[in-house]
């Protein structure tokens, strides 16, 4: 039998892993969307994309910057990584298990906008 001190920290991770994939670790329903005006630049789009990545709760499974959290992995230099650009980083958003089959990640594909997708991937490529 697990000590009973060793077995608080167990037990709050397997709390967080099951709320995180009871919660999709998405945003409240009634959290606003926030996309990038049709033809923005990069800039504009990264910062729709930051308000994307707020309102969708992304923070809660994933850092940036020691801020958010611990399940998924750390983003702060996300766009620093080769070959990620814009397009691979919405379509891993999109579709997580096609790019990492053993992904934790819940798929978003038809619960955000393709317009706040493209401004995410602008967001976590300007992350470097």
């Amino acid at each position: 039998m697990p000590a009973p001190l060793r077995a608080v920290p167990l037990a709050t991770a397997v709390a967080s892993t099951l709320l995180a994939i009871a919660t999709g670790c998405s945003r409240s329903p009634d959290a606003p969307a926030a996309s990038a005006p049709a033809g923005a630049g990069p800039v504009q789009a990264a910062s729709a994309g930051r308000a994307v990545y707020e309102a969708q709760g992304c923070a809660r499974c994933h850092a940036i910057n020691g801020q958010g959290g611990r399940m998924g992995p750390d983003l702060t230099r996300v766009g620093a990584q080769p070959g990620r650009t814009a397009e691979q980083l919405a379509e891993h958003v999109r579709n997580p298990k096609a790019h990492n089959p053993g992904s934790r990640m819940p798929a978003f594909e038809g619960k955000i906008s393709e317009q706040d997708l493209k401004a995410l991937g602008e967001y976590l490529a300007s992350l470097k």
